[in-house]
């Protein structure tokens, strides 16, 4: 896929689509979780997970990148978790990386989680964030792990 094909919407709310996208589904003896990621700055997860870790990033005025993964509560059924309704605006993006679920009990700590799901479309988000930034110096690039898989479990 061409970085700018399926790249739509503003710095604002960036959003990003794929025809051939499908839901990443993780089979647990509880059931699957399924995480699927409806625009840059919102994941849809479905199933059960005691806690979920966000992890994403964005760009302040000055073009000068900003990160963040925290808890952002837990799953029970459908539940659509947003960057921005979770922690407010941001100059440009935010752009979700991935989610981290948890299944069990045991310390909500990045890294510690039962699965760790990447976003497949960042690269559509920040060339719809990039198209629509004004500012005087270029955005600085996001620092991706790009080496690792996009699903990890440690079940």
């Amino acid at each position: 896929m061409d970085e700018h094909e399926g790249a739509v919407g503003t710095a604002a709310t960036p959003t990003a689509t794929d025809e051939d996208h499908h839901p990443t589904q993780v089979e647990f003896a509880d059931g699957p979780i399924v995480a699927e990621f409806v625009h840059c700055d919102t994941v849809r997860v479905t199933g059960t997970a005691s806690e979920l870790i966000l992890s994403f990033f964005w760009w302040d005025e000055s073009g000068q990148i900003g990160t963040i993964s925290e808890p952002v509560g837990s799953v029970d059924g459908e539940r659509d978790i947003s960057a921005t309704d979770e922690f407010g605006e941001f100059a440009y993006g935010p752009i979700v990386t991935g989610l981290e679920c948890f299944t069990g009990d045991g310390p909500v700590v990045p890294g510690a989680g039962t699965v760790d799901i990447a976003n497949p479309t960042i690269d559509a988000c920040t060339a719809a964030v990039r198209s629509e930034y004004d500012g005087p110096e270029e955005l600085e690039p996001p620092a991706i792990d790009r080496s690792s898989s996009a699903l990890g479990t440690s079940e």
